[in-house]
C-alpha cells in the first residue's frame, strides 16, 4: 500500500469510526449527556472504577482480534474491521475518562462515581434496583 493509498485508508476509518461513535453514543449514555455515562455507570455496578470498565470492553474486542488472527475465522457478526473501529472509540473513551480524572468535572446528574474509588458505590440505598448480593463483591488481591 503505497503512501496516498494508506493516506485515504486511513481518512475512511477514522470518518467511519467517528460515524459510528456518534451513532453508539445515544444508546450507550443511555440518554445522558455525559458520553463516558456508560463506563462510570457500568463501573459503580461492578465494583470498579471507570476507566476499568473501559478496558474491559477493550480487552473483549482484543482478544476476539487475536482469536481471528489466530484462527483466521470470525465467530459472530463483528468483523475485524467493525472491532477495530471499535476499539479506535474506546480508546478515545478512555482518554476522555483520563483526562477528566485528571481534571475532576462537576458531579452533574450523578454520573461520576462518588465515594472511595476502590469501593462497591451506590449500592446501599432502600431504592436500590440492583441484587442485594452485588453489594458482596470484592476485589480480587493480588497474589
Amino acid at each position: 500500500m503505497n503512501r496516498e493509498q494508506f493516506n485515504a485508508h486511513r481518512k475512511e476509518f477514522f470518518e467511519e469510526a467517528m460515524s459510528l461513535s456518534d451513532a453508539k453514543a445515544v444508546e450507550y449514555t443511555i440518554s445522558n449527556k455525559d458520553r463516558l455515562y456508560n463506563f462510570k455507570h457500568v463501573g459503580s455496578r461492578l465494583g470498579i472504577n471507570p476507566k476499568q470498565a473501559a478496558l474491559t470492553y477493550i480487552l473483549k474486542h482484543v482478544d476476539a482480534l487475536c482469536n481471528d488472527a489466530k484462527t483466521g475465522q470470525q465467530f459472530s457478526d463483528e468483523t475485524f474491521r467493525s472491532r477495530c473501529l471499535d476499539i479506535s472509540n474506546y480508546m478515545v473513551l478512555i482518554t476522555a475518562l483520563h483526562a477528566e480524572e485528571k481534571t475532576p468535572q462537576p458531579n452533574e446528574d450523578n454520573t461520576k462515581p462518588s465515594g472511595d474509588r476502590n469501593s462497591i458505590i451506590g449500592r446501599n440505598s432502600a431504592n436500590d434496583t440492583e441484587p442485594k448480593k452485588w453489594n458482596k463483591l470484592v476485589r480480587q488481591k493480588k497474589a
